[in-house]
């Protein structure tokens, strides 16, 4: 099967299906490579929530050079009340230094029936802490609807497969209702 082709069908199947709470950043940026993660959060502390959260899903990245690579991700944070916190956004990174990446995105939130629709931008630090593990940080800011902090670090199983972990701290804002998200995520990502 065409790889693009390949591509194009994961982000059909994610743009209508997928959920999960949120996604590893772009660290690694090379022409023709692309990635798929899925992931778990677990123990969400959610403002105004009893108890915490969970959430799972998918998230998919390519490169269309080796400076510049598009991330989407759809996100879901289950609450209490029967609603959920849902989070579409689409990226585009770029490179601007062997360890350091911008990015530039368009989010659009639901949740309770009302929804938000807006832009962030953000800078994203990666660095190699031994030969199979990556850390990286993530802030990004964006005009009132999601301010978002992340801190991770991805272990290398093989060339294509990874593990990461990170805790994710994100401020919403729905039709003027504020709120917090943070707590611990898990997942795999497979390089193709």
């Amino acid at each position: 099967m065409n790889k693009k082709l390949f591509v194009a069908t994961l982000a059909a199947t994610m743009l209508t299906g997928a959920a999960f709470a949120a996604a590893v950043p772009v660290t690694d940026i090379n022409e023709g490579q692309s990635k798929i993660g899925v992931e778990y959060s677990f123990n969400q502390s959610v403002s105004d929530e009893s108890g915490h959260a969970d959430g799972f899903g998918a998230n998919l990245q390519t490169a269309l050079s080796d400076k510049l690579a598009l991330q989407y991700a759809y996100s879901k944070v289950n609450l209490d009340d029967q609603s959920d916190l849902k989070d579409h956004q689409l990226a585009a990174v770029y490179e601007i230094h062997p360890n350091v990446n911008i990015y530039g995105a368009g989010t659009y939130i639901k949740a309770d029936g009302d929804h938000e629709t807006g832009m962030q931008a953000g800078v994203i630090g990666h660095v190699p802490l031994t030969d199979k593990i990556n850390g990286y940080a993530k802030v990004g800011f964006g005009n009132d609807i999601k301010n978002t902090y992340q801190i991770g670090a991805a272990y290398a199983l093989n060339d294509d497969l990874d593990l990461n972990v990170y805790y994710q701290y994100d401020k919403y804002s729905v039709d003027g209702d504020r709120g917090t998200v943070k707590g611990l995520h898990a997942g795999v990502g497979y390089n193709f």
